[in-house]
This record gives structure tokens, sequence and C-alpha cells, in this order.
């Protein structure tokens, strides 16, 4: 008897108990990462015509993260075997105990004499599915999914990321379609950037930062909710940023190992086009053309005039001892001996070329 749940149901009045055992309850209610399949809960509870209720599914699972409180938020929903133990242990009150799948269906699967706000109402009633809602046929998504709209470029993205990898890689793992929807967006840029689709690795590389992304945009969304809030939770906030950060090191860490970003790709091409690239590589092909004449330079009439300006401002202001006017005096002497030893030098270079190049001249001849 235990292997059933308790109903004070008429209609289970023979052994109180309602006739589908609760492991058979779980394996129909639950997905299996162990999330509630809220659409598939409501039809067994209509099966053992039990109440389906919202807002109590809705206070089961703060129920458990309050008596788990060690359990981070976002970890919660993976507990929905024991979230839907107790939301049998709730119908089993005596508020609800004798009460039908009808009865709930009545409510609205809510119950109307509960302290919620209006807004709260709303938002449960939005989270937690009902069979009776019918798809639009009409709908834009390729889903059915009246939430999400599909634009014309979202399914053109879809169809390009299939064809491209040759499989859905969203499918069958657990994505809304708003979150499949961003995924195919993202990825779709990807399949664009060279040497991705050639690179098994890379491709599922890409792919796990699509779902990565995903998860930091939900982050975002939750982040910017509790900060519009009159009193954030500062806690909450410190969690999802360390969350946040976590998830976006990841990115990068596989960016890094995978030569996808510009950054990290020591093949990218990026800036390869701009001037100083160009001049770079000229330089380094030996391009004497672009070599800067810094004898032009320092012997034009403008730059002339800069530095006798520059030398007599410099000399005006300056106020020298003896000692410090013969340190200068001793360095210019050296300077210029320095200077016409070069000077000499280059000279007889010069004329050594000028005797080869009339050599030269003279075979030709």
């Amino acid at each position: 008897m235990t292997d059933f749940y308790i109903s004070k149901n008429p209609l289970h009045a023979a052994d109180e108990r309602v006739p589908i055992c609760k492991q058979c309850v779980m394996t129909a209610s639950l997905n299996e990462d162990g999330t509630i399949n809220d659409l598939e809960f409501n039809k067994i509870l209509k099966a053992i015509d039990r109440p389906y209720y919202k807002d109590i599914i809705e206070s089961s699972v703060q129920s458990f993260a309050k008596e788990h409180s060690y359990i981070e938020e976002d970890k919660i929903k993976f507990y929905g075997k024991e979230i839907l133990s107790i939301y049998f242990r709730c119908i089993a009150m005596r508020q609800d105990r004798e009460k039908s799948y009808e009865d709930s269906e009545k409510d609205g699967f809510m119950h109307q004499n509960n302290n919620r706000p209006k807004s709260a109402k709303e938002r449960i009633a939005q989270k937690y599915a009902d069979i009776n809602e019918k798809p639009d046929e009409d709908t834009d998504s390729p889903t059915g999914n009246t939430d999400v709209k599909w634009t014309k470029k979202d399914k053109q993205n879809m169809k390009y990321v299939t064809s491209t990898i040759g499989y859905d890689p969203y499918e069958d793992i657990g994505l809304v379609d708003a979150d499949r929807k961003y995924c195919y967006n993202i990825l779709s840029g990807y399949c664009d950037t060279e040497g991705i689709t050639e690179d098994g690795h890379k491709m599922q590389g890409v792919i796990e930062m699509t779902m990565l992304y995903c998860q930091c945009k939900k982050i975002t969304e939750t982040m910017n909710i509790e900060l519009a809030k009159e009193e954030p939770d500062d806690a909450k906030i410190q969690k999802l940023t360390a969350s946040k950060t976590s998830l976006l090191s990841s990115i990068a860490t596989i960016a890094k190992d995978n030569n996808i970003a510009s950054n990290y790709n020591k093949n990218s091409k990026q800036g390869q086009s701009s001037l100083t690239s160009k001049m770079k590589e000229m330089a380094e092909n030996g391009y004497q053309e672009i070599a800067v004449n810094l004898f032009d330079i320092k012997t034009a009439e403008a730059f002339k005039q800069i530095d006798e300006i520059s030398n007599n401002n410099i000399a005006s202001q300056l106020t020298l001892d003896n000692n410090e006017y013969g340190e200068i005096v001793k360095e210019q002497r050296e300077m210029i001996q320095k200077y016409d030893l070069e000077i000499e030098t280059l000279k007889e270079e010069n004329r050594i070329l000028k005797n080869k190049i009339i050599d030269l001249e003279n075979k030709k001849r």
C-alpha cells in the first residue's frame, strides 16, 4: 500500500489509493535529467483523477529549496522526484484531498483563494503547461510553440546550421524554442568562419560555446530582473555574477584551445589589409621604395627652421656656469672628431665606388 499515493477521492474509496504506483507516476512525469515534465504530469494526474494545481507545484519547489538550502538555485529543478513527493503530500491535505482533476480544471488549475498577488499568479500560470492549451497551427515557430516567433531570418539560420553540420545539434537536449533560436543564430555566424566546418573538433567547440552563451544570456536576464527590484538580493547577484564569469572563462578557453577567436587564431587575417600591416610586410620583404629618406627630411628647409628655433629657445633658457660650459665644449669637441672621422671614411668609400662605376661603364663601351 505504501507504494501508492493516498487519495480521498470517492473514485478511490475502496482502498484510498490512486490506481497507479508511485514509481510509474514519477516515470511518466519526469524527464531523463530529473526535471518535471509538467505537461506529462498534468496528463498523469488526469488519468488518476487527482487535482492539478500550478500554484502547489510552485509551492513544492519553494518548499524543497527551503529545506535544502545547500543546493544551488539553478540545480533545484533536477530534483523533480522529491518536488512531486511534496506535491502529493500537499494535495492529500484537507483542502484538496477530496478534489478531482475536474475540480482543479474548474479553478483554472490555480487556487483562487491563495494570497499571491495577481502578477505572481499570472507568472505561475504561464510557467507550467496546460494540456487544454492547443498549439496555434498558424504559428511561425518550426516546433509549433506559440510563445516564440521565428522570423524568416531565424528559420534560414536554422536550416543553414543543420545543412552545414549535417544534423540538428540542439535536438533532444532540453532547450526551449527561444534558446534554440538564439543558438541557431549564434552558430550560423561561426559556420561562416574559415576552418570551422572543415574541423570536426572546432565545430563541436563552437556548438558548446553557443550553449554557454545562451546560459550567460539567461543569467543576465535573471540579474536584470533582480536588479530592477526595490531591494535586490546582493547574495543572489554575486552568485549569478560568479556563474557568468565561470561560463565566460569556459568560452574563452574553448576559443583559445581551438584557435577560434581572432585574438587566439595564429592564422587570422584580421588587420592584414591595413596600411600598417602592408608597410610592415613590404619592409620584411626588403622593398626599398618604402624606406624613409632621413637625409631629405633633415635637410628640408622646414625642419631647418624648426631646429634653429628650438636651439635658440634652449640657448636662451640655459644659465650655465664655467664647469658646465667646459663640459659642453668638451663633449662637442669629441663629437666633432667622431664625425670628422666618419666623413673621411665615407669620402674614401665614395671615391672607391665612383672608380668602380667608371670601370664598369668603360667595360660596357
